[in-house]
């Protein structure tokens, strides 16, 4: 799949669904390389304005996009700005339905009513602890089977000391097992999911 930033589609049928990244430019890139793993010949819409909006910035742009096209929209965001008291007090006062479909700490599926529109709303949660530096220091472990600390200068040194490589080359390198270990699992599963839609 393809990420397109910033434009709008007249046929909904052409593209997938709304992707909203709530954490800023390097994350974008970093789906973008992961997206591109999954049916080239779909693409997503990231129509969001500014690069880090944080949890309540993401779901005021979903219901936005949910209550316009009635079409699913993925949430990435990096632990530290998710909250899941902030979350549901969110989810109430922007939806007339909600129920959880799936909860598995760091991927949750939400079906949602705004106005007459339904649609999935999906929360990808990078980090375990923190943010997307572990799943950066996770894909470091996979590829090259060194462990670093999820730090940028950490990740940028290891990076260096094999060839200047890119995060986004290792995305494009490893395989999908070795990607559910660095990623939640089941957003990568969700991800294949969705590539078939």
């Amino acid at each position: 799949m393809k990420i397109i930033r910033g434009e709008t589609v007249p046929k909904p049928e052409k593209y997938t669904g709304f992707i909203v990244i709530g954490n800023g430019i390097h994350d974008e890139k970093i789906m973008k390389a992961l997206f591109r793993r999954f049916n080239d010949k779909k693409f997503v819409l990231m129509p969001q304005d500014r690069p880090s909006l944080k949890l309540i910035g993401s779901i005021d742009i979903a219901a936005e996009l949910i209550g316009r096209f009635g079409r699913d929209v993925l949430i990435v965001i990096d632990r530290e700005h998710f909250d899941e008291t902030q979350l549901e007090a969110q989810l109430k006062q922007k939806f007339s339905k909600v129920e959880l479909m799936h909860k598995d700490g760091a991927f949750y599926t939400i079906n949602v009513m705004k106005g007459t529109k339904t649609a999935n709303l999906y929360i990808a949660i990078m980090g375990a602890k923190k943010s997307i530096e572990e799943v950066e220091a996770a894909l470091i472990r996979e590829y090259y089977g060194e462990v670093v600390k999820p730090a940028k200068e950490e990740i940028k040194s290891a990076l260096k000391r094999h060839h200047d490589e890119k995060i986004y080359d290792l995305i494009e390198k490893l395989d999908y097992e070795k990607l559910r270990r660095a990623f939640p699992p089941s957003f990568i599963d969700f991800l294949k999911k969705w590539s078939r839609c």
